[in-house]
């Protein structure tokens, strides 16, 4: 019997503001009981972030940016977690963020 594998990803903003008044938005990895957060690098204004969509906000230039860079960064960890299952691999959380 071959053993399930989880895998889940969530984008969110840190309720502790920097100090310019913006948001930092994190990734989280979370495979197989092993969880990893990370900085993507990118902040938001508290008031445009969705966090039910994981997505921020409206049509703005910045926007747009923040939603395709969070649509790309999705998508390289899933497929890294694809690649690992097929390889028969150990799959966790921090072999994912590597």
């Amino acid at each position: 019997m071959t053993r399930k594998e989880n895998f889940y990803l969530l984008f969110f903003k840190k309720i502790r503001l920097l100090k310019s008044g913006v948001a930092a938005i994190y990734m989280r990895i979370s495979c197989n009981g092993t969880r990893v957060e990370c900085f993507t690098g990118k902040t938001i204004e508290p008031n445009l972030w969705n966090q039910s969509k994981e997505k921020a906000k409206g049509n703005s230039k910045k926007a747009v940016d923040l939603n395709e860079y969070i649509d790309d960064a999705g998508i390289r960890p899933f497929k890294f977690f694809q690649e690992m299952q097929e390889d028969g691999s150990v799959v966790t959380a921090r072999e994912l963020y590597n």
